[in-house]
């Protein structure tokens, strides 16, 4: 009977961390905000009403206004996080009209680490940044989730440099499964995203355009993973032209 017992013990402690182990789970908004949030006239509320309806664990923004001139001196991501119960961060990408102007973050859960990394390729426009932070999930799981917008240059190289860049400072070292999601300015047949592809998963893969809001006729709007393990649950595309010109991505992922 002891011997039964001692099998049996060491056959739990082998299987029972795989019976623990749960697959994390996120929802995640992408939100281009068309200049820091103008067909809204940079009203925090509406931007808010939409994102809880979705009850998200991480938004990501592009084209974030910061005290600008533009928005009337407004901390417009604090003020959502204040509706919304969430913990913000904002990463600039340059000064803009007497502020600033770059990526934002509300995250459902504590993060213990963020960072901003900015770059100008040649060639580029203006300064581009990725920002990201690294979130303790409920389940004591951790994940990174990044936010970017590149450049809209004609020349591909521009952005693909960028994301050379991006890939140098966030992957290195890094053993947490991570989202990087945002504008690409680039379709699934470019080269930018032949890039990216080296390294990112196109969780999005066959999904629809997101841009115009009011007639979508390109994909250019993208949540990748890293590593290629992620698991698609659902990928919705919502367009309200009220709130920007791109329509926003609205995905539920899966990482083992």
């Amino acid at each position: 009977m002891t011997l039964k017992k001692n099998i049996l013990l060491i056959i739990w402690v082998i299987i029972s961390p795989a019976l623990l182990a749960q697959s994390l789970s996120l929802r995640v908004i992408s939100m281009n905000m068309k200049e820091g949030g103008k067909p809204a006239n940079y009203d925090a509320d509406a931007y808010s009403d939409f994102i809880r309806q979705y009850n998200p664990d991480i938004v990501v923004f592009q084209e974030m206004d910061n005290f600008t001139t533009r928005n009337g001196n407004k901390d417009l991501l604090s003020e959502m996080a204040v509706k919304l119960g969430m913990f913000p961060y904002y990463g600039k990408a340059f000064t803009y009209a007497g502020g600033d102007f770059g990526n934002a973050i509300l995250s459902k859960y504590p993060f213990y680490n963020a960072r901003t990394i900015t770059a100008k390729p040649t060639g580029a426009s203006e300064m581009r940044a990725c920002s990201w932070i690294d979130v303790l999930m409920p389940d004591k799981r951790k994940v990174r989730v990044a936010v970017t917008h590149l450049d809209v240059a004609s020349d591909e190289q521009v952005r693909i440099s960028m994301l050379a860049t991006i890939n140098t400072n966030m992957l290195t070292n890094n053993e947490l499964p991570t989202l990087l999601i945002g504008d690409f300015n680039a379709t699934p047949d470019s080269e930018t995203l032949n890039y990216a592809k080296f390294k990112w998963q196109d969780i999005g893969e066959g999904t629809g355009n997101t841009i115009s809001s009011t007639n979508p006729t390109k994909r250019i709007d993208y949540v990748m993973g890293y590593p290629k393990t992620w698991i698609r649950k659902n990928y919705e595309i919502v367009c309200n032209p009220g709130l920007s010109d791109h329509c926003f991505i609205v995905a539920d992922v899966e990482h083992p």
